[in-house]
């Protein structure tokens, strides 16, 4: 077909607000009747044969967007709208804004879209935040999005050229709902409302305030490292969980780690529990010279101060603090190291000087002023040349609060 004669053809309109980008290139091959969406890239002289290089564009402030949008007869604006541009001055690589957040680019799964059958029933075109991987549920017809076709068993994918019908003909808009109660829409409702996007139900229970300020990109970096740590994953991002995830539990791993954050401290003190039941299983080589906190809960100790951290996460670091000054550690010091204490001094729990300073977020010289002010109790132990100093924890629980 020559490029003046599909210019005669083709039929388009305005996008929605919502829409994806290639669901809009979707739509409009629908419209026209082509035989998939390809030929729409190829009338603006894309050489693109399969959708999954169209899904670039939307990450790409692309000359052809402006191609496009004359073709289509609407403002370069409505049809960069439906993009996700990247952020050059950010100093976090690949991030991308998607409805007005910053986030990284893995996050937004355009070449895996899903879609909900009841919303697709209502207005017949493919939502922008159906992209997004976190995404799972929708809240408004409280069921979940599918991303395999009912009939044929076969992946959503772009390779179609009508937006309800998969290529096997079936009609997604008569898929089997599968519904969800209201604890499974929380995750989802918080990305809305971060999104500007209308949530609906009710207020979220017992959420805790400063995670609920977290920026989206920030959220869900505490969000998937809680999923990591429960599968036993020390990764320092998402990307590995987004690559590796199920539809079958996917969407029950991100609904249990939402829960975390919700009446909290509690249930955050539930997981910690869990997770120290959990690293007691694993076996080391070698036992660091350190306090049982990294013993008790390994990676997750250590993923506090590595990859949570800011000082937006303060909030995480601050009651795990409060979690071990309630007694729910059975005393921190190394066995090896508690002969030679007293009963009292055993009951009050210690943990090194240097898990002080990653907990606080402080450098030596404050420890030790505080320590030389008497703010901090130590206790001293030595292990051959080493001379290793431990505070008392409910002195930290209480400095913690002060600082």
């Amino acid at each position: 077909m020559k490029v003046r004669q599909a210019m005669r053809l083709l039929i388009s309109g305005k996008p929605y607000s919502d829409e994806s980008f290639m669901g809009y290139i979707l739509r409009v091959t629908e419209k026209n009747g082509y035989e998939s969406l390809s030929w729409i890239f190829q009338i603006v002289d894309m050489d693109y044969q399969h959708p999954r290089q169209g899904c670039a564009i939307a990450f790409e402030a692309s000359s052809y967007l402006t191609r496009l949008a004359q073709l289509a007869g609407i403002s370069s604006a409505e049809i960069i709208r439906l993009t996700y541009p990247s952020i050059p001055s950010s100093e976090e690589k690949s991030l991308h804004l998607f409805f007005g957040q910053s986030v990284r680019q893995y996050l937004i799964q355009s070449n895996h879209p899903r879609i909900c059958p009841a919303c697709l029933s209502e207005s017949q075109y493919c939502r922008r935040i159906w992209e997004f991987s976190a995404v799972t549920t929708c809240p408004t017809h409280r069921q979940r999005l599918i991303d395999e076709c009912p009939r044929c068993n076969k992946r959503v994918s772009w390779s179609r050229n009508n937006v309800a019908f998969c290529p096997c003909k079936f009609d997604w808009r008569l898929s089997p709902a599968t519904p969800v109660v209201e604890q499974e829409l929380g995750l989802t409702r918080h990305i809305y409302q971060l999104c500007g996007l209308p949530a609906g139900g009710n207020s979220k229970r017992g959420f805790s305030e400063q995670a609920s300020k977290l920026s989206l990109n920030d959220f869900l970096t505490a969000l998937f490292f809680i999923v990591g740590q429960s599968q036993g994953i020390s990764s320092v991002t998402s990307k590995h969980l987004v690559a590796k995830k199920t539809k079958q539990n996917f969407h029950d791993l991100l609904t249990k780690a939402f829960s975390v954050f919700e009446n909290w401290p509690n249930n955050y003190f539930g997981f910690l529990e869990r997770r120290a039941v959990q690293e007691k299983s694993v076996t080391r080589s070698y036992e660091r010279m350190k306090s049982t906190l990294y013993s008790d809960f390994g990676s997750f100790y250590s993923g506090l101060h590595d990859a949570l951290s800011g000082n937006r996460f303060d909030f995480m670091r601050s009651a795990f603090i409060d979690y071990i000054s309630q007694n729910r550690v059975p005393g921190c010091l190394p066995v090896s190291m508690r002969s030679g204490i007293d009963k009292d001094s055993f009951k009050g729990q210690y943990i090194l000087k240097s898990d002080v300073r990653r907990l606080l977020r402080v450098d030596n010289v404050w420890i030790n002023r505080q320590i030389e002010i008497g703010k901090l109790k130590t206790l001293t132990r030595s292990k051959g040349k080493k001379r290793l100093i431990f505070i008392k924890v409910e002195d930290i629980a209480r400095l913690k609060i002060e600082h």
